[in-house]
């Protein structure tokens, strides 16, 4: 299991974050994402099957700009 972390500082709520999360939950094989709006960092557990920038533009498919 490999972990990815990126940053997407353009959440503002929970909505938000459950948006980041549904966006990258449509990758395969991404087992758990976990969002600190906060600090803005999104951890993702995967499978290696997507790569970072795959999940990167799923982010940016569901409006938000990851750094």
């Amino acid at each position: 299991m490999a972990e990815a972390v990126l940053i997407v500082k353009d959440m503002k709520c929970g909505g938000c974050a459950q948006n980041v999360e549904n966006a990258l939950r449509t990758l395969p094989g991404i087992s758990s994402v976990n969002v600190d709006l906060k600090t803005g960092k999104v951890k993702v557990d995967h499978e290696g099957k997507a790569s970072v920038d795959q999940m990167k533009q799923k982010i940016k498919d569901a409006g938000y700009r990851p750094e």
